[in-house]
């Protein structure tokens, strides 16, 4: 977002980018929209914050991909 400050352009900060986005969609989401829309909407949106959020422990917390697959290192030499 960018705020005219008597002649000069000034960037807002990126809180007040968030801040904007979820007053926007608060707006949408509890006033505008008809039930039919709001409530399926709302549970997509729920859906995709429970799925990252899942992913991100998974990546955070999770072990090796390849746990189970078991590595025999020889010592003999491969010429």
């Amino acid at each position: 977002m960018a705020v005219d400050t008597g002649g000069e352009w000034a960037l807002a900060s990126r809180w007040d980018v968030v801040g904007g986005i979820v007053r926007l969609v608060f707006s949408l989401v509890f006033h505008d929209l008809p039930e039919w829309v709001r409530y399926p909407l709302l549970a997509f949106g729920c859906a995709v914050v429970v799925h990252l959020g899942l992913g991100w422990l998974r990546e955070r917390f999770g072990g090796p991909a390849d746990e189970d697959e078991v590595v025999h290192e020889s010592e003999a030499d491969v010429r």
